[in-house]
């Protein structure tokens, strides 16, 4: 009993730290937990909580794993596991574990919201607004926001089924148009889109999650509120830009057409460049390759894939993917396994919307000097990034190549990985993905980098 008291202050200090966001504290905390209980369970759980914030998925799972051997109904350790599992596309494996998580302790707020999204209909929205009184509002209080606006939305739908593709299940080929981004009057690319109707040209930006359009293009197109929303993103503007989500009833992008759309719907006079963005994830449904040197956008056909399955499924590598790179996916975002120089495996985001490939600031400090830089603009959808910063020369390293920079401008990313809970250590942008002809599998988290150029 003596004992036990020692570990238990420190894993409440720690975890207090990570809660926020004091992540180099909480390692070191995690650390001294073990150090002072190398057979708790708890500790184990907590170092593995600390070192998936970090970015270490595998050694993240071999601690919720040591957790479970010494306590199989630890239920934040069946809780980890399902979020390591999530992460690296294995979504049967993770509802399993969500749901073992769930039965051993249903009152914790973290077990029960990652089980409650993943129901649906009526139990779905029963769940989330059952959450609502279990979850500290002065604690999560945009979280809070967020869910309620996921709330109205889900109850304007109705059980509504989104984005049905209409238009047959097959291969087909899309134009890229290239833009110039206002910003950077660098070059970006996009696509000819219709919406109920209403040509518009959206920037295509593996960042992005779904379309997002300004007011007065979802006035042209017709699109009425279902939901409020806000919406966040690159910036040093705390307050959120306002706009709602609508409906699409006929969304057509060359021979392919979807019913029934999300589409968002910012109250910003502009988003990007053109008329807004569209992420890739809306062909997640395909296998997607984006072909920046024949300026084409190919689909193609899953194997297996059935539009009216939706079991989850964990990640299949067939023996024609065999080249592919698994990826981390969070949400929309592809994490792609880094090195910067010779340091520790870290990982970038997937971003054809940037006109850069930027770094983080702490990645940065790690790797390289750093002087101020006061002449780059870096804008996004939170406004301006106040403090930019220049690196010297970098080599970056992924997929099995090793790239070399001139310098990387480098900001304080702390806010974008916060929102996803583990690490982001930089953005690889257009400059550099426009070397390689990118095939994108969301369904199975993996990405093709084939080199285009010597």
């Amino acid at each position: 009993m003596c004992r036990a008291a020692p570990v238990e202050a420190t894993l409440s200090l720690g975890r207090k730290a990570l809660l926020n966001e004091g992540v180099a504290t909480a390692w070191k905390l995690s650390q001294q937990a073990l150090a002072e209980a190398p057979d708790s369970a708890s500790a184990h759980e907590f170092r593995g909580e600390v070192l998936f914030r970090r970015g270490d998925f595998a050694q993240s799972e071999s601690e919720f794993k040591a957790a479970l051997k010494l306590d199989a109904n630890l239920a934040l350790a069946w809780w980890g596991l399902a979020r390591v599992a999530e992460c690296s596309s294995l979504h049967k494996t993770a509802a399993q574990y969500y749901g073992r998580a769930y039965e051993l302790d249903p009152k914790n707020p973290r077990v029960f919201l990652d089980w409650a999204l993943r129901l649906h209909g009526p139990q779905h929205i029963q769940a989330l607004q059952k959450y609502l009184s279990m979850a500290d509002p002065r604690r999560d209080e945009k979280d809070i926001a967020d869910l309620r606006q996921h709330i109205q939305l889900d109850q304007a739908l109705n059980g509504r089924r989104l984005l049905a593709l209409v238009s047959s299940y097959q291969k087909t080929e899309v134009p890229l148009t290239p833009l110039i981004s206002e910003a950077t009057h660098m070059r970006v690319y996009g696509l000819e889109v219709n919406i109920n109707g209403t040509p518009l040209a959206l920037q295509l930006d593996t960042g992005a999650s779904g379309i997002l359009i300004p007011h007065r293009a979802a006035d042209r197109a017709g699109l009425a509120n279902l939901a409020d929303a806000t919406f966040g993103g690159f910036g040093d503007n705390l307050k959120s830009h306002g706009g709602y989500r609508g409906i699409a009833e006929r969304l057509r992008i060359g021979s392919v057409e979807f019913h029934d759309a999300l589409i968002n719907v910012s109250n910003q006079e502009s988003v990007g460049t053109a008329d807004g963005l569209i992420g890739t994830d809306v062909f997640s449904q395909f296998l997607i390759t984006l072909d920046f040197a024949a300026k084409t956008l190919r689909l193609d056909p899953l194997p297996g894939y059935q539009a009216s399955d939706e079991e989850f499924h964990d990640r299949v590598v067939s023996a024609d993917m065999r080249n592919f790179v698994p990826v981390f996916r969070f949400g929309h975002m592809l994490l792609v396994p880094t090195r910067v120089n010779d340091s520790r495996e870290v990982h970038f985001v997937l971003d054809t919307g940037s006109a850069k490939t930027l770094i983080s600031y702490e990645m940065a400090e790690e790797a390289s000097k750093l002087k101020r830089d006061d002449r780059t603009r870096i804008n996004g959808i939170s406004g301006q990034v106040a403090d930019v910063y220049q690196t010297g020369d970098l080599f970056l390293q992924f997929a099995g190549f090793r790239q070399k920079n001139l310098g990387m401008t480098a900001f304080n990313m702390w806010e974008q990985s916060r929102r996803i809970g583990t690490e982001i250590s930089g953005f690889l942008g257009l400059p550099i993905l426009n070397l390689f002809t990118l095939t994108i599998d969301y369904r199975d988290g993996l990405v093709n980098f084939e080199r285009t150029g010597p």
